[in-house]
């Protein structure tokens, strides 16, 4: 019997805020009181630092450099097989929940969903108050209203950047970001779809910047008292980045605060989603994989949100997965792993072998049955495009930052290569926060170094392949309207 899989994605999620990597809080009630029937992964490396990479590699199995899909108005390669395709093949039903435009038609990563649920609520509400008046309804919602607040900052307008930050968060509060939507979906499409073998995608984007949690989870991490202060907190990284708005400590614990709030709500989420597995009766022979795309800086490294490094506060994620009940897989395993291993992973459940489908495959099958593509022991990650949409303007002020990355880590140790040689190696074990740089002293970096530099090669070739887009700023005039709508949502323009 071939087992359903249901993939949870939880944006932006780091595996340090989960109780499961020794963090203090149990952000996740729900996942902890499951932990026993779970594989879950001590050392989750993500290919990538962002979306669309990230999710690319968990659905063609492929790096970054390998896959090529990096840049705004990029579209997957047709020649490419995807996870939903190759399940297709299988006889699965496919279908995809979620609304982060990295995935969607937008990249191609929705190519062989016989399903896709995308548009919320909020959606339809935003593309009718456009038509009735661009200056008063469609202000008033996201990411309107947070465009109110960086115009205030960028006009120098104190006053008014208080009010539309406050406005801002106070929208925060009361929606999520489709989560709840997408579980309602869910539900309605698994009564259709349960008596045949299925694969779901569902992207949950609470977690992802500005932290959303309804009000019954707005007080879990925070209390009241500092959900009042988090109103007035700055959320826009680029804000900090440039030195427009100066930040404290304590706003930094108050964002870890709401940051944990959104965790232990898409937990609630997972909840759901799981007891109506049970509910129908397939959680037992269902695959249920989840883990993030990538994680968030919140003030670590001098650095907010996920750009410009490839530090475990962006690249360690959460992985945790439920084999079906035949396989006998469970427990904690300290091995090193990577979102590129879970399609070779299905394929090895299903039995799958065509060469064809293998040849692309740059993972590892975490099951141990086939044969391994990526040197055991040891995960690659690759910052190959330096500046996002919109931020090449950005470039003289965040010169810092202008260089390309590739990391290989192990269990314990960790080099990132740099384009400017400005190289770093860190023990792990004695210092997680990779607070000291141990390049060029340390007489161990030497090994990783001559593998982070093979690796580096390849990633460079295709940089120099592909310069002109990778480099290349996006002409929003190309773009359609709401598309950048959805791009400024996510911070990304």
């Amino acid at each position: 019997m071939k087992p359903n899989i249901v993939i949870i994605l939880l944006d932006a999620v780091r595996a340090q805020n989960l109780p499961f990597y020794g963090y203090d809080r149990n952000t996740t009630p729900f996942l902890s009181s499951m932990a026993d029937e779970f594989c879950i992964y001590q050392n989750a490396i993500s290919s990538s630092y962002w979306t669309m990479p990230s999710i690319a590699s968990l659905f063609t199995g492929m790096y970054t450099s390998s896959h090529g899909l990096l840049a705004d108005r990029d579209k997957l390669d047709d020649a490419l097989l995807t996870l939903p395709q190759i399940l297709q093949n299988h006889g699965y039903r496919c279908a995809a929940f979620g609304r982060n435009i990295y995935v969607s038609d937008y990249t191609g990563l929705d190519r062989y969903f016989d399903d896709f649920f995308s548009i919320t609520g909020i959606d339809r509400i935003k593309t009718l108050s456009g038509k009735i008046s661009k200056r008063f309804l469609n202000d008033m919602l996201p990411p309107g209203i947070n465009r109110l607040y960086q115009g205030s900052v960028n006009a120098g307008n104190s006053k008014k950047q208080k009010i539309f930050n406050i406005a801002a968060r106070l929208v925060d509060v009361f929606m999520d970001s489709g989560g709840r939507k997408f579980v309602s979906n869910f539900s309605n499409w698994l009564k259709k779809h349960r008596s045949t073998p299925f694969f779901t995608y569902i992207h949950l984007l609470e977690t992802h910047a500005p932290y959303r949690a309804p009000l019954n989870f707005a007080t879990k991490f925070l209390s009241l008292q500092a959900n009042l202060k988090k109103l007035s907190v700055n959320h826009n990284h680029l804000n900090y980045m440039l030195n427009r708005t100066p930040m404290t400590p304590q706003d930094f614990k108050i964002l870890v605060g709401a940051y944990d709030n959104a965790i232990c709500y898409s937990d609630y989420l997972i909840k759901k989603i799981v007891h109506l597995l049970k509910k129908h009766q397939v959680f037992d022979d269902t695959m249920v994989v989840i883990l993030s795309d990538h994680g968030d800086n919140i003030g670590e490294h001098g650095l907010m949100s996920h750009y410009w490094c490839l530090y475990d506060t962006l690249i360690k994620i959460p992985l945790a997965i439920k084999f079906p009940a035949a396989a006998g897989m469970r427990g904690s395993i300290s091995r090193v792993v990577q979102n590129v291993d879970i399609v070779p992973t299905i394929l090895a459940l299903l039995e799958e072998n065509d060469p064809k489908i293998w040849n692309q495959i740059q993972g590892n099958d975490l099951s141990g049955q086939a044969a391994c593509k990526r040197e055991e022991g040891i995960a690659i990650s690759e910052l190959v495009k330096v500046f996002g949409p919109d931020r090449e303007k950005f470039k003289a002020q965040l010169n810092q930052f202008d260089r390309r990355l590739l990391s290989v880590r192990t269990q314990d140790l960790k080099f990132i290569h740099s384009s400017r040689g400005d190289h770093e190696f860190y023990d792990l074990a004695k210092d997680p926060i990779e607070s000291h740089n141990l390049y060029p002293d340390d007489d161990r970096c030497s090994t990783l170094k001559e593998k982070a530099l093979t690796y580096f090669k390849r990633m460079d070739d295709f940089y120099r392949q592909n310069i002109d887009k990778i480099d290349g700023r996006v002409d929003a005039e190309k773009v359609d309207a709401s598309v950048i709508e959805r791009l400024k949502s996510l911070g990304y323009m």
